[in-house]
């Protein structure tokens, strides 16, 4: 994940955050002003669970945060640069290293940067050389594939460390609620209500804030295997365009390799 990367994730945790404050602000100015009712307010129910509360309400911001942001980075567009594939096939189909270089530098996305790897190795050498060149995309992207999948990894830490937060406030608040029996509260149900209480909403907070979080992991982790093995597949196409290439020791375009970008390996 590179530095661009980093900033869009820190505004998209910056506006989720901004968003929960927000709807925080506004439940408890509605429950101040509101007349007593039956039910209990967000602000009421944040108030029962206790400290507790505040790392649960942390992680459903940066679990928003990360479900935005996997939602943005793990499409095709945004991980293969499609828009270029036609400019990086002629610039291998007539050697120009320095163009497809600087092209992969304009459009920064998994596949240029994997292509980039090996791009930079056959310019360093005398001889262009196809297995030296997959041989440096191959290093480049167990690297490249490992920085992207970090996001994916933070999700699934969120799906699990809140349902332990929330048992965390299940013991917390049974531990209360013990300690007020032992001081005679038995005979009060009343004393007991916000131990209790704090056990509960504390669990379900957990549990609501892990359950979308677990969803949205599987389905991003499905999506980013699918664009990866695209994306392996275009590589795989424009190493083969350059074999081709340096075997007719001219100048190839184009060829009938089938373009992965396509349903299916169709060519386009």
């Amino acid at each position: 994940m590179n530095g661009k990367n980093q900033v869009k994730l820190g505004m998209m945790m910056f506006l989720a955050t901004a968003a929960v404050l927000v709807v925080h602000a506004q439940t408890g100015a509605a429950s101040g002003s509101a007349a007593p009712q039956a039910g209990k307010s967000l602000i009421d129910m944040w108030n029962v669970g206790g400290p507790v509360m505040w790392p649960i309400g942390l992680c459903s911001v940066i679990g928003i945060g990360l479900s935005v942001y996997c939602a943005i980075q793990y499409r095709i567009a945004s991980m293969a640069r499609l828009d270029i594939q036609p400019a990086l096939r002629k610039a291998l189909g007539s050697l120009d290293f320095k163009t497809a270089n600087a092209l992969c530098s304009s459009a920064p996305c998994m596949l240029t940067t994997i292509l980039k790897a090996g791009l930079i190795r056959l310019e360093n050498g005398q001889d262009a050389d196809v297995a030296t060149f997959e041989k440096a995309m191959e290093e480049a992207s167990v690297e490249e594939v490992t920085e992207w999948q970090k996001p994916l990894g933070n999700l699934s830490l969120v799906a699990q460390i809140a349902p332990m937060l929330g048992l965390l406030g299940t013991v917390t608040g049974m531990i209360g609620a013990f300690d007020k029996i032992g001081l005679g509260a038995m005979g009060s149900p009343e004393k007991l209500a916000g131990d209790i209480g704090e056990a509960m909403i504390t669990t379900a907070a957990g549990l609501i804030i892990a359950i979308p979080a677990m969803f949205a992991y599987f389905y991003f982790k499905a999506q980013f295997t699918s664009n990866v093995a695209r994306v392996s597949r275009l590589l795989g196409n424009l190493a083969h365009h350059l074999s081709v290439t340096l075997k007719n020791g001219g100048v190839v375009e184009n060829d009938s390799v089938a373009d992965a970008s396509a349903p299916g390996g169709r060519t386009l």
